[in-house]
Parts: C-alpha cells; structure tokens; sequence
C-alpha cells in the first residue's frame, strides 16, 4: 500500500515511490549477474527477510529491555543498562545522550511518527533501525536499517475482527499490530529468544486523551498541547503542527495480554518495571530489584 500521510511533500513522493519498490523488492532475497573469480555468474544477494532471520535466538537465555517512552522514564537511572541488550522506538533516541548510551535496537512502525521523525532518520547512528516495510518511502535507508513485514491494509482487515489480536514468533515472515509499538518490540524480543523480558517506561496513562478524542490521529495544536505534554518522557517529544496517535487502550489491553500469555507458555519472564503503571496484564516489580541482581 502507499501509506504516506497528506502532509508528506507532494514533490518528495517519485522518490519516495522509487524507495518504496525498492524496498519490497529487497525484502526478499535475489539474484543479479556478477563476477566471482574471474567468471561471470549468478549471484545471490540475502535480502531483509533474511538478515532479520539472522537475529533468530540471538540472545536466546538472555535479559532484555525494553525503553517505552512514558514519563516516568525521566525519573529513572538507566545508566545500569549500558551494556544491556535495550529496545527503543520512535522519539527515544532524543535522549541517548542523556542516557549514556544507545539502545541496540531502534523500531518504527507508525506512518505519521516516522515522518515526522524521516530527516533525523539517516542521522540516527549506533543502534540496528527497524521499520515497517510500507513506511520504507519515507526514509533513505541506511546499512543499519532493516524493513519488516506487518499485515497493514488500507481498511486493516485482520485489526478489526476476531482474528485480532495475534502474536508473531517468527518475526523474519510476518509482525503483527497491537495498538502500540511496544506490542512489536516485545515480538522482537521473544524472536531474539530472550529469557527475561523488562519494561521500562510503560505507564499506560493518556491523560485525557481516550476521553476527549476518538482512537486514531489528531494534529497537535495551541489548543490541545496541554494536554499532551507531561504523556511522554520528555515534553519536547511532540511540537505543535506535528500528529499525535491518541490510542485504542482497549485493544492495547487485549494485545498485552497475549503477549503475557505466549511468554508464560514459553516458560520465559515478561515483567513490567513502570513505577505506578496502569497496565494490569503484564506482572510488575521494581526496577531496583531487577537491575542489583
């Protein structure tokens, strides 16, 4: 599908198409005409599909992190955690020089976060960048980008009925949605073959943003910046102009649960450390506690 919002640059889009077909055609691996010693031959080239599949139990036993980019993360140290295996997404690199360090990972999955986010994009440097296969028009692609599968359709058939919510362990073919990045980023983690699984920075607390708006996007404004500010670790994290996702907690409830269900089938540990979280699906316990052991 074309994803691009009707704010992206009407004269960036040939570009972006040409960058959107390429990709697809780079998900898979492919062959080309080369020279290998001295002879002309058929050569194979992996694509993303491939170099994700790569990450299969990477850190299989290990400890994992995940930095949601709820308040609370302001209040905490995460200096402990430079040199721990760490998940982010979207506007948390803001903060990486403020952390002391970068996540290994960095995910994007939302079309309106990674265009308001495409100019930074190429500038982003340390951690593996993962996107969404069909928001791979917005950004010039880098070798530390890798594009992933996630069933999006114009009217997201699968989102709205009763195959919905699914979890994927095999995030190399398919990535499922839950409402929120951090439902991908924990399928990134179980396909790593992480053994302990913590959040941090998920408070799951939108203000009055459920109550006043409609699930879907609304367009930060003088009116409602208000409103927004203190919902992220950073009040800086939004200006006005840009889009703001206000989120479908039900389904994100439904999708964390799920999640909690296939860890605790897999006999591994998926724990949330946000103090005063009001995510009730997923067990809880201090971040102190974790990070001395």
């Amino acid at each position: 599908m074309l994803a691009w919002t009707h704010k992206f640059p009407s004269l960036a889009k040939p570009l972006a198409y040409m960058r959107l077909v390429r990709a697809r055609h780079r998900f898979w691996e492919r062959t080309y005409l080369g020279f290998w010693e001295g002879k002309l031959k058929l050569l194979r080239k992996p694509g993303y599909q491939e170099k994700i599949a790569e990450h299969y139990n990477m850190y299989a036993g290990k400890r994992c992190f995940i930095l949601c980019n709820g308040p609370s993360l302001k209040a905490q140290d995460l200096s402990p955690l430079k040199g721990e295996i760490t998940i982010g997404s979207n506007g948390i690199y803001k903060g990486f020089q403020d952390f002391g360090f970068h996540t290994n990972f960095l995910f994007f999955e939302d079309i309106e976060q990674l265009e308001l986010r495409r100019n930074d994009f190429p500038k982003i440097k340390g951690p593996k960048k993962l996107a969404a296969l069909y928001n791979a028009y917005a950004v010039k692609a880098d070798s530390d980008t890798l594009f992933f599968n996630a069933p999006r359709m114009r009217k997201n058939l699968y989102y709205w009925n009763e195959l919905y919510p699914q979890f994927s362990k095999d995030f190399a073919a398919i990535v499922h949605l839950g409402s929120t990045i951090t439902y991908v980023m924990l399928q990134w983690a179980y396909y790593l073959g992480c053994e302990k699984v913590y959040l941090l920075g998920l408070d799951h607390n939108y203000g009055k943003l459920p109550k006043l708006f409609q699930p879907g996007k609304i367009d930060v404004t003088a009116e409602n910046i208000e409103k927004i500010r203190g919902l992220h670790y950073t009040d800086s994290y939004y200006k006005i102009g840009d889009q703001i996702g206000v989120p479908d907690v039900d389904r994100q409830e439904q999708a964390f649960e799920l999640a909690q269900k296939q860890f605790q089938a897999a006999g591994r540990t998926l724990v949330n450390l946000t103090p005063d979280t009001k995510l009730e699906a997923i067990p809880k316990d201090a971040y102190a506690s974790v990070i001395n052991q």
